[in-house]
């Protein structure tokens, strides 16, 4: 499946409930069944093929990270849905946190979430779930992220990696932020 048509069949879907601003991950997932749903069976499973390899690419640590500081703590299969959750914030939002994790510290999703404290929206399991069964793909592997691993539980690492996901997630470290 061309990445033009992928990135179509996700801007519908959100389209189909409301956007951007306050996704809603049970909401998405139901949408986008009935998107996969009116596509021939071969473009389906290539749409499947599609999102397992763009989660795949999104499998690095520092973009583990990210989806640690936004969840408050992650496991692989966290990271999994964090991933699925993040393909479904659309073609701009993906390639943005690809280059440059912590700009989902802009994202209206992740700005929710430290908001409300809800990261359901952004840790969407029921996407890749509804994207399995409509796909007959796999997308389940829980393996390990590539790339430069660090210690995510050191808050002054992340804030130096992180910044901004960190300032909106631990707050201003203490005695910094005001030179009073």
């Amino acid at each position: 499946m061309e990445l033009d048509e992928f990135w179509g069949v996700i801007d519908a879907a959100r389209s189909d409930v409301g956007g951007e601003a306050g996704q809603d991950g049970e909401a998405l997932a139901k949408a986008l069944t009935g998107r996969l749903g009116n596509l021939a069976a071969e473009r389906r499973t290539a749409f499947g093929q599609t999102f397992a390899r763009l989660s795949a690419d999104a499998s690095r640590w520092d973009l583990y990270a990210a989806a640690y500081l936004i969840g408050g703590g992650c496991d692989l299969g966290g990271f999994e849905d964090f991933r699925f959750g993040l393909i479904v914030t659309g073609k701009d939002w993906y390639a943005k946190a690809l280059a440059d994790p912590d700009s989902l510290a802009g994202q209206p999703v992740v700005a929710e979430a430290a908001d409300w404290d809800d990261d359901s929206a952004i840790f969407a399991e029921l996407v890749g779930d509804a994207v399995a069964d409509a796909c007959g793909v796999e997308l389940r592997n829980q393996s390990e992220p590539v790339g430069e691993q660090f210690d995510v539980d050191d808050d002054l690492v992340m804030r130096g990696r992180l910044p901004r996901l960190a300032a909106l997630f631990l707050g201003w470290p203490a005695n910094e932020g005001c030179r009073c």
